[in-house]
């Protein structure tokens, strides 16, 4: 987006109550960044987008301990094709801490860890975008032969938390464990309404569940 050299107010008035004035010189682009952020943060929304890592993780349990000072909602948007799995269940449990629920959205993609952390959004409140899609997989130790054999402690014990970890998902699902663990053995692609079959999420988000969010907020 490109701007005359001169000086010039351009001022926003929106429906949702927001009223911003930018100010442009030359030809630098209109700085949208401050102002996104601070809409997400009106509606209490929270962007879980890329690998999940633990620059990732510290973001969003940052926010989520913020917003959990108050009850409302929280709307966790998801597009991730997964990640660390340490990182992840660092979100978990901070989900499972808020003291306010916190629905959770698929939109895009929301695979392997990130498919994990949309199960455990609050029950009834677990959504995807109609095109979305989801898949889950078993765990992946990516390492020598050499290290494995050194070190068959630690994966004897990441083997058996793993397995404990699907079980427990497999309690917010509508599938028992065994079946759980041998379709993620397997990688299991799933479509929205797939989701829904299995309980992995609760129902496909429309327009107008968005347009409900940012009701009353408009201050």
């Amino acid at each position: 987006m490109k701007f005359d050299r001169k000086k010039r107010h351009v001022n926003c008035e929106k429906e949702d109550g927001y009223d911003y004035e930018v100010e442009v010189e030359g030809n630098t682009p209109m700085q949208l960044d401050g102002i996104v952020e601070d809409f997400l943060v009106r509606t209490r929304r929270l962007l879980l987008i890329g690998e999940i890592d633990e620059t990732a993780s510290t973001h969003i349990c940052n926010y989520l301990q913020l917003f959990s000072l108050r009850k409302e909602p929280v709307y966790m948007y998801i597009n991730s094709p997964g990640g660390c799995i340490s990182s992840g269940y660092a979100i978990i449990d901070q989900m499972l801490a808020c003291s306010c629920p916190v629905w959770t959205i698929v939109r895009g993609q929301a695979h392997s860890m990130g498919a994990m952390i949309a199960a455990f959004g609050q029950k009834g409140c677990r959504f995807a975008t109609p095109n979305s899609s989801m898949m889950l997989h078993s765990m992946i130790i990516q390492s020598t032969r050499d290290y494995i054999e050194k070190n068959i402690s630690m994966i004897n014990y990441l083997e058996d938390d793993f397995r404990r970890k699907v079980a427990e998902l497999s309690r917010r699902l509508r599938i028992d464990p065994k079946q759980l663990a041998t379709d993620m053995h397997n990688t299991k692609w799933m479509s929205p309404k797939q989701a829904i079959k299995i309980g992995l999420i609760d129902g496909v988000w429309t327009p107008k569940m968005e347009l409900k969010v940012n009701k009353g907020y408009a201050k």
